[in-house]
């Protein structure tokens, strides 16, 4: 496995362990393919989401036993990944806007082609080393792109360890081609309550990312299913709520 480490802005330690309701992560493309205009738009995306108040109180609501908080880190990929923004703890509306801080002034991770299965891999690797002296209701990984595999390990084989690991759902927004949206169907997405999202270009990125996120952090799927999946769902929610995140 190929991968790089950034500056992790805000990083929780084991000293200020934490419980949280999702922990999440973040995992961007910004392989060739994706201009600089592009690029800003979907980090504008990201950035806005977590300014945004419906996502907030999303966050930090207490109803039905919740903790009113999660904890999120970044990673870009290209040929490898690169964790930008390491996890940090959200808890308030206050918090949720100094992330959308960090997000603001990330640095590019210079890349040409495409590893999505990077991507996952090290956003896995990462959760798992988080939930060594932290906990977590639900952990998911969330990726965003506009091209398919094309570097590095296959994001189905990465998708696979991830959900064998610690992993709960990983999901995918596909953005101008509904065609990825089926590929990522087939080979980024899985897991408990996972989905798929399409945004027709950069520009649509940012509505589409919010709808993503808050399902996400309620965890919650955003696209109506079949009334015959209710049953299969419930049984499946009955035992995905025996998993509990170790506290080390």
């Amino acid at each position: 496995m190929a991968l790089s480490v950034g500056l992790a802005f805000g990083s929780l330690t084991a000293a200020s362990a934490a419980t949280v309701d999702t922990v999440l992560s973040l995992v961007i493309d910004v392989s060739g393919s994706i201009d600089s205009t592009e690029y800003n738009l979907q980090m504008k995306g990201y950035e806005d989401a977590f300014r945004d108040s419906g996502i907030q109180n999303a966050i930090t609501d207490t109803s039905d036993g919740r903790n009113g908080s999660i904890a999120v880190n970044l990673i870009q990929f290209g040929t490898t990944a690169s964790q930008r923004i390491g996890f940090t703890l959200i808890d308030s509306a206050a918090a949720a806007n100094a992330f959308a801080d960090l997000i603001s002034n990330v640095s590019r991770f210079n890349s040409n082609s495409t590893g999505v299965g990077e991507g996952i891999e090290l956003a896995s690797t990462t959760i798992s080393s988080w939930l060594q002296n932290n906990s977590a209701g639900r952990a998911v990984i969330d990726v965003s792109g506009d091209g398919t595999n094309n570097a590095g390990v296959s994001p189905s084989v990465a998708r696979d360890a991830a959900l064998a690991a610690d992993v709960d759902a990983i999901n995918a927004i596909a953005i101008q081609s509904t065609t990825l949206q089926a590929y990522f169907d087939n080979n980024v997405v899985g897991g408990t309550n996972s989905f798929s999202l399409f945004a027709s270009d950069f520009d649509a990125f940012d509505s589409a990312i919010k709808r993503k996120l808050k399902a996400e952090i309620t965890g919650t799927n955003p696209i109506p299913l079949p009334a015959g999946a209710w049953l299969l769902l419930s049984g499946i929610g009955g035992l995905a709520a025996l998993r509990r995140r170790k506290k080390a």
